[in-house]
């Protein structure tokens, strides 16, 4: 194979790594703050409990989304933060 393959090669199993060490690290940071989710497609996508809302999440590149809105959003601490708000939100 040439270099430019290869680069590309060892890039994408980089990517690859990246995402499933996200994977598992965004599921840890929601079990410890307390978090409430399913697991779908063997960790690939988590489905959260937001108050009322559901929240669809992928760890591997950190995107959720609002079921009913059209926002993409990014991050786990971010997710948790929404998560918090909208619990106090429910409960008043």
């Amino acid at each position: 194979m040439s270099d430019m393959a290869d680069d590309f090669n060892a890039l994408r199993k980089a990517r690859q790594e990246k995402r499933s060490d996200n994977r598992e690290h965004s599921a840890a940071v929601l079990t410890r703050a307390g978090v409430q989710y399913e697991v779908k497609n063997l960790g690939a996508h988590l489905v959260v409990q937001a108050g009322a809302q559901t929240v669809d999440f992928w760890p591997g590149t950190g995107l959720w989304i609002v079921r009913g809105s059209p926002t993409r959003r990014r991050g786990v601490r971010k997710l948790v933060e929404y998560v918090t708000e909208q619990r106090a939100a429910r409960s008043r």
